[in-house]
């Protein structure tokens, strides 16, 4: 994936000036003007804001996608695949449906639509009953669902979700976060799987009948749950899982997922990406627990360890670990060793944030949401000493044991962070987390931890025996896997247990700075990230149909460095800079369009 750079640093140019008058006089007349946004279909009556429906904007926005709401009324009223070539029909908002409105939806696909049909959207009728026999969809969806009059309370299943190891990383499920259900020596068969959890479980309606699209997920037990299917000269990507139910508890990797494969690899929109400069990276976040995580840490600088990066450092500065007066903690402030070392990192580049929670194994153990009275002197002690001996903000935090409160986060948000590491979430990016249901906080980014399958830590590797060489092709893969999709993720280490694994940090250090070296890979710290995406959400853009080309025009109240578009090479020819600072790189399969700063810019790029 070689970039080249072609700096295209406008103002103006001949060749811009005779691009658009070429388009000009090529403009077809268009009833309904083409939006290259998706649009989330919502009933007449629900009013907004509704967190079910946010949870499609805010993953919409952080996967740098345009939606927009329509209702029931303007579908029918005229939407054409022109006007929005793509529309999701959402679960749980949307279980009610008319007879007139799947007859519509089955048009605007017959000519050449992509719906993504998600789970229980339209199960009812408009009187609150379901329909005979089956779900009135299971005609767009290609298989037979709902079939209440069948099984009544057995028809949703709750078990495993798999699919082929290549199909999984498509939609956006990262080594690590699937294990190997059915071994095969070229594509195996996978299951998604959670860190601790193994074989994560997902209901799903229980399907029959053959489906004659490409099954893209199954359950073992209870049919299709996800699959691409063509409909007349259109397609029905057909979700057979509660995407938004599942983001609000805590589980959006495929709503997002899902949310990119529509909108990039079907309908070919352009997306503002979520790495700065589009470039893929990993944070490292090391957690320092103990007094014991220090002599291991000295030892890998004297390794050399700490010249790459930057990596995210949590420290747990009190003087105990376990229980009040072990002595087993850091107790960062007193304690000149491990100050000479933490300052050292800072003189390195790396961000040093608070661990907790002051007692390590205390905090873990009972902090807990009914608790906040108690609990929350340790995270104002914590900070302090970190903040004392860095001299810098601590806008980093990592909750001991991954015990996060949700009163906590509200605590870190209000106090200055803009990062954590969350249990939450994982497999996915950084995100605004959706918690019980809700977006749980404004500006607070989440980064949710990334495990190998069931493990996470070297301590974790070591005690489940897994070999050095399977723990070193994870890492490859996961850089491989954000370089490619120019995405991030974290990982996370304890020194003490990664001092006894030097061949793989190497191996992790040496992949992670080739790819860096063809300005393909970053390591990137929780603030650098979650600065960059708080001003990347102050972007605002659109995409204007040309007739045969778009032009998109971006600005922001103060800088857009570094803000980059993404476009699929198989849809549109190289953008040009029209107006602002830009750049244009590319590699096998996209066009990069990357702002060098200023507050607006545009660029046009054909269609194919």
């Amino acid at each position: 994936m070689h970039c080249k750079s072609h700096p295209l640093l406008q103002r103006s140019s001949l060749l811009v000036i005779q691009f658009l008058l070429a388009l000009a006089l090529t403009l077809p007349v268009i009833a309904h003007a083409a939006t290259n946004q998706i649009a989330l279909l919502i009933p007449d009556e629900l009013a907004l804001p509704d967190p079910r429906v946010s949870a499609w904007l805010d993953a919409a926005q952080e996967e740098g996608l345009k939606i927009t709401v329509i209702n029931d009324t303007q579908f029918q009223q005229g939407t054409t695949t022109a006007q929005f070539s793509g529309v999701i029909l959402p679960d749980q908002v949307h279980v009610n449906a008319s007879d007139a409105l799947i007859a519509a939806l089955e048009t605007y696909a017959s000519q050449g639509g992509n719906l993504m049909l998600v789970y229980d959207f339209g199960a009812l009728t408009t009187t609150g009953f379901y329909a005979a026999q089956r779900s009135r969809l299971s005609n767009l969806a290609g298989v037979d669902y709902v079939l209440y009059d069948q099984l009544l309370g057995n028809m949703i299943g709750l078990g495993p979700v798999t699919g082929l190891s290549s199909t999984l990383r498509t939609i956006q499920v990262p080594p690590g976060k699937s294990m190997v259900w059915s071994p095969s020596t070229t594509d195996p068969v996978e299951g998604i799987s959670g860190y601790v959890y193994g074989f994560l479980i997902y209901p799903s309606f229980v399907t029959q009948g053959t489906y004659t699209g490409t099954a893209l997920l199954t359950s073992p037990n209870f049919g299709l749950v996800a699959g691409l299917r063509s409909f007349g000269s259109g397609r029905v990507l057909f979700i057979n899982t509660p995407l938004a139910y599942l983001k609000g508890q805590t589980d959006g990797m495929l709503m997002h997922g899902f949310l990119r494969y529509f909108g990039s690899n079907l309908m070919k929109m352009p997306r503002l990406s979520a790495q700065p400069k589009a470039r893929g990276g990993m944070v490292l976040n090391m957690h320092f627990c103990a007094g014991d995580q220090i002599a291991p840490a000295n030892k890998m600088k004297g390794w050399g360890t700490f010249n790459n990066g930057p990596f995210s450092i949590s420290v747990t500065a009190g003087s105990d670990q376990i229980t009040f007066g072990d002595a087993k903690g850091i107790n960062l402030s007193q304690n000149a060793t491990a100050q000479q070392l933490v300052q050292y990192l800072v003189s390195k580049g790396h961000k040093v944030g608070s661990h907790g929670g002051w007692i390590h194994d205390y905090w873990g153990g009972n902090a807990s949401e009914g608790n906040q009275a108690t609990f929350e002197q340790y995270l104002v002690m914590n900070k302090q000493s970190v903040e004392g001996v860095t001299g810098q903000a601590a806008k980093e935090y990592a909750a001991p044991e991954g015990n996060t409160p949700q009163w906590s986060v509200n605590w870190l948000e209000a106090n200055g962070n803009n990062g954590y590491y969350f249990l939450g979430h994982t497999g996915m990016a950084p995100t605004r987390s959706y918690r019980n249901g809700a977006l749980s906080n404004e500006t607070i980014r989440a980064f949710p931890v990334m495990p190998f399958g069931q493990y996470a830590t070297f301590e974790e590797f070591e005690e489940f025996n897994v070999p050095a060489s399977s723990i070193t092709a994870w890492y490859r893969q996961l850089i491989d896997f954000v370089v490619k999709n120019r995405t991030s993720r974290l990982i996370y280490m304890h020194p003490l247990g990664a001092v006894d694994y030097p061949t793989v940090l190497s191996a992790l250090f040496n992949r992670a700075a080739s790819q860096a070296s063809l300005g393909r890979f970053s390591w990137y710290t929780m603030d650098t990230l979650a600065q960059f995406s708080q001003r990347r959400q102050q972007t605002i853009w659109q995409a204007t149909d040309m007739g045969n080309a778009w032009t998109i025009q971006a600005s922001h109240p103060s800088d857009l460095t570094d803000m980059a578009w993404v476009l699929p090479r198989s849809a549109y020819t190289q953008p040009v800079v029209t107006q602002g600072l830009g750049i244009v790189t590319w590699d096998a399969n996209n066009w990069i369009v990357t702002s060098l700063g200023g507050t607006s810019l545009a660029f046009v790029s054909g269609k194919l």
